[in-house]
């Protein structure tokens, strides 16, 4: 099997494998159990909020555009390559460093191969399977994302402004 046919399927499969069931590498990082500790003063919360919005970020505004631009016919291989390697490695070492090592091990691996891939459906093929997958990843984080934090956060309203500034009127 050729390289990039074996790296899509494998690709798909493990999307296929994370439909419905919470991928444990998601479930360790947003436990606060990565072993490399990659956080700052002991706490993982700013390390998994960052995570998870460049996990976001890329699945939607970066891979998303990408693959039109890719499907457009104003690029040739070598610029779709290119662009791909110049562009998804941003996010994907930060990832992997940050609880997303298969994501990291499959984009690692794409740009190891993209001299073999000699046609540009070869090259979207597999482009659409990882695009896939980061998808369901983004899905996940999505899904577990600590929205009940929001309730700390509240909009404020012209009451509770002209109560804040009484209060500190009262300081004087």
């Amino acid at each position: 099997m050729e390289k990039w046919l074996d790296l899509k399927h494998r690709i798909s499969e493990e999307t296929k494998r994370i439909w419905l069931q919470e991928p444990d590498e998601l479930k360790i990082q947003r436990l606060g159990l990565l072993k490399n500790k990659a956080g700052s003063y002991g706490q993982y919360f700013g390390t998994w909020d960052f995570a998870n919005g460049m996990m976001r970020d890329l699945s939607m505004y970066t891979m998303y555009p990408l693959f039109k631009l890719f499907i457009s016919d104003k690029y040739s291989l070598d610029q779709m390559k290119d662009m791909y390697t110049q562009i998804v490695p941003v996010y994907t070492e930060y990832l992997r460093y940050s609880g997303y090592p298969t994501l990291g091990k499959y984009c690692t691996e794409f740009r190891k191969i993209m001299p073999d891939i000699t046609d540009k459906e070869q090259f979207l093929e597999v482009y659409k399977a990882l695009l896939m997958y980061s998808n369901k990843l983004a899905a996940w984080v999505y899904h577990y994302a600590p929205w009940e934090m929001g309730v700390v956060y509240r909009q404020k309203n012209e009451e509770w402004v002209k109560e804040a500034a009484r209060l500190l009127s009262v300081q004087d």
